[in-house]
């Protein structure tokens, strides 16, 4: 047998391999069961949630900045309010760097994961994909993903990892997702907010409008914070355009940053 015909038995072995083992994530999205079928159906009622969202803010707001001109509709503007007195010093620190010109480096600025919840309100595109048993949120930053499984529970033990564990449920036409298991490793938002691992994350998504949405956000630590902080963001649907690529390591000037 030459040789070049011997790699290239190696090679379909290998892949057939793969192939039997696994499913990408668009293969197991077109396995599942579509919209229309008459089991397991997916209720065009929310077909309104399909499709790319941006937030419709301006961007974020730098710890310490004025709330005129940028992001006071995010709400996180009141963390003095809600941190407990250990998260103000991490905060107090933050702002104290940010003053003089060496702020210190959140997740986001050190290509960390987002993580839940950051990734929410982060301005890149994401687009929600749903499935009878599955509802996914894929995020433009850094190939980020979440998959919420609908009307099932949390497990009893759960590993606490960077986006938690998601389920989620339909109240009329309101898309409530409620995560658990978070990692303190993890960050409230990009102003570097700190979190425990008690940390509780409810989402309750609706359609206001046309190509409009809004999002309650109830986020409760007894690790962390002195009371539920709601937070409300607003996000409007992209036409004509799709995920684009990005990589947050390329050209990351960010990661010069001195750390804590």
């Amino acid at each position: 047998m030459k040789v070049s015909q011997h790699y290239a038995m190696v090679r379909a072995a290998v892949a057939a391999v793969i192939l039997a083992g696994s499913l990408p994530l668009s293969a197991e999205l077109n396995a599942a069961t579509p919209v229309g079928t008459q089991q397991g159906a997916i209720s065009d009622v929310h077909s309104a949630f399909d499709g790319i969202w941006r937030n419709a803010g301006r961007g974020r707001r730098p710890p310490g900045a004025p709330l005129e001109g940028c992001c006071s509709e995010e709400g996180w503007n009141d963390y003095a309010k809600y941190l407990q007195p250990w998260a103000m010093e991490v905060m107090a620190k933050r702002d104290a760097a940010l003053k003089v010109g060496r702020p210190l480096a959140t997740n986001t600025a050190e290509c960390r994961p987002d993580g839940t919840p950051t990734v929410i309100e982060i301005p890149y595109p994401f687009q929600f994909l749903r499935t009878d048993k599955v509802t996914y949120i894929l995020y433009e930053a850094d190939y980020q993903s979440r998959r919420i499984r609908m009307n099932s529970t949390h497990p009893a033990k759960l590993q606490a990892n960077w986006y938690g564990d998601s389920v989620g449920h339909w109240e009329g036409e309101t898309l409530v997702v409620d995560t658990v298991g978070l990692s303190a490793r993890g960050q409230l938002n990009w102003d570097g907010i700190p979190h425990t691992d008690a940390l509780h994350v409810v989402e309750r998504y609706t359609i206001t409008a046309p190509g409009a949405m809004e999002l309650q956000l109830v986020v409760t630590d007894p690790g962390a914070l002195v009371a539920p902080w709601t937070v409300t963001k607003h996000f409007r649907k992209l036409t004509e355009t799709r995920l684009l690529e990005y990589v947050c390591a390329q050209n990351n000037r960010d990661m010069q940053v001195p750390t804590e």
